[in-house]
């Protein structure tokens, strides 16, 4: 299961509570630090997540002065071009203050940027002091609550909000419009770039080009016209500056929100349809290196479900492992991938999730062809049967095979649909 799996589904059970992007690497890593990344404010206190499970309150710390990561929000005068605006500015305070509620806090809320954006809306970057509390089981220190706050025709609400932590950064960027297609940046000193989409490179690994981004021109704040993305958001976000936990990656703050907004964010694992032809148990998959992160979009962000992903492996004739394996991204392109005789897989092309049989992969020297049935619209497991030129029909036992080389059509039932016949390669 991705990283992007785990947050997508732990943001869906917990609202605005988030987790981190390489939740599994710390994970695998044994947790030793930086196992809490963004944590949202809920309105009776601050709460945490580890390890995929809902931890306690922070406790009280110490006082003193604020974390290193608040400074870019606490200690800097109000900026933007709305910055003298009174009424615009009370507004938002009483917004905030409204979205807290009981939550410990120090003094007044600091608007540390406030404008006009321009899908036509207002929007106010809010930070404020709380007594210092370690987050545990991750240790950091939580200086306060910060997030974003949006004014427009529907009227003022508070659309994200999270704790300033001293190792991992809060998420500076926003996704705005109602077709999603305004991108809002913070400049929180880390020289945050932008990538418009993902690219793949020959041997199928995701590919961002990313150019700095504008600062000036908004007084702190870059924005960015994007095509209008409602369930899929192709832009990516890089920091030249990691955090203090050594990581590049941009939070989106109000993902959540997005996710929620599809209706479409069930949890899918990236293998979860696997078939093991030979028999050994799936940690036997020594042939496969597709979870590495060259394969993934690190920058990137996901809204919507990904498309069902298979994983089939097993022994072609002449002895040789196999694994056919597919891979969606971000933009929801699906990559088809076929290891054999190498530890590293070989990018085939891409291929459709939804198709009848989205796998097809005639294997090299006459050792057969690999087929799977696709996602369809009425769920699986689908019925499949192949034939040799025009004989006999003859049964598949799974919805997932090797056939033999002189095979030359399937028919694909899929449950609840008509008989499709799909010639082979």
């Amino acid at each position: 299961m991705t990283d992007t799996d785990i947050r997508t589904a732990l943001e869906q059970a917990t609202g605005e509570l988030r987790t981190p992007p390489d939740l599994l690497d710390r994970v695998r890593a044994g947790g030793q630090r930086r196992v809490v990344r963004r944590r949202t404010l809920l309105a009776a206190g601050f709460a945490t997540i580890a390890g995929g499970s809902t931890a306690g309150a922070l406790l009280a710390g110490t006082g003193g002065g604020e974390t290193p990561v608040a400074a870019p929000l606490l200690d800097r005068p109000t900026r933007g071009d709305l910055k003298r605006d009174a009424a615009f500015l009370k507004r938002v305070r009483a917004a905030w203050r409204d979205h807290i509620g009981d939550a410990a806090v120090l003094g007044e809320p600091h608007i540390a940027w406030a404008g006009s954006a321009p899908h036509g809306g207002r929007i106010a970057v809010v930070a404020q002091r709380a007594p210092l509390r370690k987050v545990q089981p991750s240790g950091q220190t939580s200086s306060g609550p910060t997030g974003f706050v949006e004014e427009d025709a529907a009227g003022i609400r508070v659309i994200s909000a999270e704790e300033m932590l001293d190792v991992t950064a809060p998420a500076p960027a926003v996704i705005l419009g109602r077709r999603n297609n305004v991108l809002m940046v913070f400049d929180d000193g880390r020289r945050i770039r932008y990538s418009p989409e993902p690219s793949y490179t020959a041997e199928g690994k995701v590919h961002r080009t990313f150019v700095p981004l504008d600062f000036r021109a908004h007084d702190g704040v870059a924005f960015v016209a994007t095509a209008p993305q409602p369930t899929l958001i192709r832009v990516g976000l890089r920091a030249d500056v990691a955090n203090g936990g050594g990581d590049r990656r941009v939070g989106l703050a109000n993902l959540s929100r997005l996710v929620r907004a599809t209706g479409r964010g069930a949890m899918h694992g990236m293998d979860n349809r696997t078939v093991l032809l030979d028999g050994l148990p799936i940690m036997a998959r020594v042939d496969l290196r597709l979870d590495h992160a060259d394969y993934d979009d690190l920058y990137g962000y996901r809204i919507v479900t990904p498309p069902e992903t298979w994983y089939v492996r097993g022994t072609t004739p002449d002895g040789r492992r196999f694994a056919v394996q597919t891979q969606s991204c971000t933009d929801d392109r699906v990559r088809l991938f076929l290891t054999l005789g190498t530890l590293e897989p070989a990018l085939l092309g891409f291929t459709d999730a939804a198709a009848p049989l989205a796998v097809q992969v005639r294997l090299p020297d006459g050792q057969g062809v690999v087929v799977a049935a696709g996602d369809g619209d009425t769920g699986y497991p689908a019925a499949l049967r192949y034939r040799v030129a025009r004989g006999a029909w003859l049964p598949v036992a799974k919805d997932a095979a090797l056939l033999p080389a002189a095979a030359t059509e399937v028919e694909v039932t899929v449950r609840g649909g008509r008989p499709v016949r799909i010639p082979l390669p």
